[in-house]
């Protein structure tokens, strides 16, 4: 594989070379007044009543004067000052306060460009960040739920008067929130993956229908507990990607289908290759979702679902649609309360490089 040649920026060259041409101008402008000032004194220590020869040069001087100061008040206004504020702005945001933003109050040209791009930078700085503390915040919340609950009933464990069904409702229900942790845990590995790839590597040709096969019979034990249905309408694809990665959307989508759906009702997937685009659909017959819903559905740690089984931890489909980003594709869902869900991956067949 060739690497490119990334082009490395310069600096804000015309922005130093004018900082430069005006810390010029100041220092002539100051070394002209002290001249003048000078050769003022000096004349007006020999100057009579009746001299006014001098009166022009002097007149000069202090026009020559006003306009050095003025000149340096403009200069002021529209590089030196702006620029303080800028600095100061990015010293806040060093320390941590993304809400700071540097005002343009009257400033034009290349200077206000930066300063526009030092306010976007700070926004999504900002928003990042926001992200960040609430991704916290809902990881703590998550994690300390099961744990809170193990240890409750791993209390109640140690107690000598319970009959052998409380026994064995509180070793089942310790289990299962352990497999929820660790089911958490595995998701937070591979989104925090997921997110931190920007390149796929690692790809090959492989049989898409297979692997969806696969992936339904992996979780045979699920939708056979529930007495669920499961058809595969797969025509023959194959298709060139990350295997492991791609697998996880499949993974993600048919457990997803196989947790919500209501015992007895059916999962169907398809796969449909046309004019070198796949397409793969994950229906079933389940609760199905609100319009609410169905907008936070791909968020973090989002479960907006009233169905009693809690041992979702909002992940799952977050994974889903970074994993089919780092495909190039798109994933849509259709659904209604009641009805049941549809989730729609778009992937678009690449050729082998």
């Amino acid at each position: 594989m060739r690497k490119s040649k990334v082009k490395k920026e310069n600096p804000p060259a015309r922005l130093l070379g004018t900082m430069s041409l005006l810390v010029l101008v100041l220092v002539l402008v100051f070394a002209a007044l002290a001249l003048g000032i000078y050769t003022l004194v000096e004349q007006l220590v020999r100057l009579n009543d009746k001299d006014y020869t001098l009166l022009w040069p002097i007149l000069i001087l202090v026009v020559s004067a006003i306009l050095g100061v003025v000149l340096a008040i403009v200069i002021f206004r529209l590089y030196l000052e702006p620029l303080s504020r800028l600095m100061q702005a990015t010293r806040a945001v060093a320390a941590g306060d993304y809400s700071v933003r540097v005002e343009l109050r009257g400033t034009g040209g290349e200077m206000a460009d930066y300063i526009r791009s030092f306010n976007k930078m700070a926004e999504e700085l900002g928003s990042v960040e926001l992200l960040r503390s609430d991704f916290v915040n809902t990881f703590s919340h998550e994690f300390k739920t099961p744990l809170i609950s193990i240890r409750g009933f791993a209390k109640l464990l140690q107690s000598k008067d319970l009959t052998e069904e409380q026994r064995q409702t509180y070793t089942d229900t310790i289990v299962r929130q352990s497999e929820r942790l660790a089911s958490m845990s595995t998701h937070i590995l591979e989104l925090t993956q997921f997110e931190n790839t920007e390149i796929v590597s690692g790809k090959t040709t492989y049989s898409l229908d297979e692997q969806l096969r696969r992936c339904i019979r992996q979780q045979e034990r699920g939708w056979l507990q529930k007495g669920l249905t499961v058809e595969g309408d797969l025509d023959p694809v194959d298709y060139y990607g990350n295997e492991e990665l791609v697998e996880h959307i499949w993974s993600n989508l048919i457990s997803n289908a196989i947790r919500f759906t209501p015992t007895g009702g059916q999962i169907t997937v398809v796969l449909r290759k046309e004019q070198g685009r796949i397409t793969v659909s994950v229906s079933d017959t389940g609760i199905g979702m609100d319009q609410e819903t169905q907008r936070h559905i791909f968020d973090k740690f989002y479960r907006g679902s009233p169905y009693p089984d809690s041992r979702g931890n909002g992940l799952g489909l977050s994974i889903v649609r970074r994993a089919v980003e780092l495909c190039g594709g798109q994933v849509q869902v259709f659904s209604r309360p009641g009805k049941g869900s549809t989730f729609t991956v778009t992937l678009h067949g690449q050729e082998e490089q």
